[in-house]
């Protein structure tokens, strides 16, 4: 199957790297669009992408360029000229979910997108299996390897915020721009689409709260460890009484609780059905060989002439409501809080003062956390599990 790739960084190059290794398979990188010279594709190399959707041999296009745009047209005009699509790009499905889904019914091509959540983790695959035969109750889990590796260094070595992300950024865990991955966007995202995934309707992502970890101190984490609890980046939805719940903030998990033990860049992913119970998926979320190995996969069923997500479908669309979903929180700010809001007070730390408040709405929660920032004072927040 003569394959080009749009895109050749870290994920792209694995890829390519692995169709050579793996040659009994008989995926063939046969372009590669590029937006500098590379020597080691120079050979099958192009600027122009008009180039690979008017090569009527190239039959499959994997796009690892991330980002909504180009990467959307691209993806787009790859559909119409009948040539399946592997992706990996969690932002551009999450937007247009429903029309790309739709573009590849109609044209007869194959849509496939298991690295885009959770990376080398087969979730979005069984996800879309259990759906067929189950009703999803809720899903969710660690979904960001660089947030993960913050947190786990924070609490192992005691550093604060800034230095731990400097570090991830040297490791390469964390981009220049740390943004998306620090306050939750990321995350939101993965979410967003696996929502679209269990649910068979298209989630508005812009509609899901998102608490990140960019305003957690040393602090924090050290009243954490007094009280036995470990801090994750969670994203979360569940069907309520009102449609479905789903959020993303940082999470506060008992010593025995899995997500507790997923250290580094490692991610979990669970879901809970009606009749099948508890499933839940670990391993590595991000990374070149992890993610390139799911692109593969993709690859190797496309080219069989069937992959899992020929079952995906989206009717129609639906706004999450973070509003029916509450729990309590651990709550550090240097603001005044409302009256009876706190239940139990954790003392004055060097970042303002803690406490566990009663139960509240997540929408809730998350609302006054921005106000506080808003009027430039200090606040982190944690969901109690």
């Amino acid at each position: 199957m003569k394959t080009a790739l749009l895109g050749y960084g870290v994920v792209g190059s694995g890829v390519h790297a692995l169709t050579k290794a793996r040659p009994e398979h008989g995926v063939t990188i046969a372009r590669v669009l590029v937006r500098r010279d590379i020597e080691a594709v120079r050979a099958i190399a192009t600027r122009d992408f008009n180039e690979i959707v008017s090569d009527p041999s190239i039959e499959t296009v994997v796009e690892v360029m991330g980002g909504e745009e180009p990467a959307l047209s691209y993806v787009k005009a790859a559909l119409r000229a009948k040539k399946n699509v592997v992706t990996a790009n969690k932002l551009m499905l999450s937007l247009h979910y429903a029309e790309l889904i739709s573009l590849a019914r109609e044209n007869g091509v194959h849509l496939a997108f298991s690295a885009a959540v959770g990376g080398g983790i087969p979730w979005l695959t069984n996800l879309l299996r259990v759906a067929r035969v189950d009703a999803v109750e809720s899903l969710g889990g660690i979904m960001n390897g660089t947030t993960n590796f913050i947190l786990t260094a924070m609490q192992q070595g005691g550093a604060d915020f800034a230095e731990t992300l400097a570090e991830a950024q040297r490791l390469g865990y964390a981009e220049a721009d740390p943004t998306a991955d620090i306050d939750g966007l990321d995350v939101r995202a993965k979410l967003a689409l696996s929502c679209d995934v269990a649910f068979s309707q298209m989630a508005d992502a812009a509609a899901v709260p998102a608490l990140g970890i960019r305003h957690i101190a040393a602090a924090d984490v050290a009243l954490f460890q007094q009280l036995g609890l470990t801090c994750r980046l969670i994203g979360k939805a569940e069907r309520t009484e009102a449609g479905v719940a789903a959020y993303v903030e940082p999470m506060l998990f008992a010593a025995d609780a899995p997500e507790a033990g997923v250290n580094g860049t490692g991610n979990i992913i669970s879901f809970h059905c009606t009749g099948l119970g508890a499933q839940s998926f670990f391993g590595l979320g991000a990374g070149q060989s992890p993610t390139a190995s799911a692109v593969m996969q993709d690859l190797i069923d496309t080219s069989a002439g069937t992959t899992a997500f020929d079952l995906a479908r989206c009717n129609g669309a639906f706004l999450t409501d973070a509003s029916s979903a509450r729990h309590a929180y651990y709550l550090r700010t240097t603001a005044e809080l409302p009256a009876g809001l706190a239940v139990r007070p954790l003392g004055k730390t060097p970042a303002g003062n803690a406490c566990i408040t009663r139960p509240l709405p997540v929408s809730a929660l998350h609302a006054l956390v921005q106000d506080c920032l808003a009027a430039d004072r200090s606040a982190f927040a944690a969901g109690l599990a």
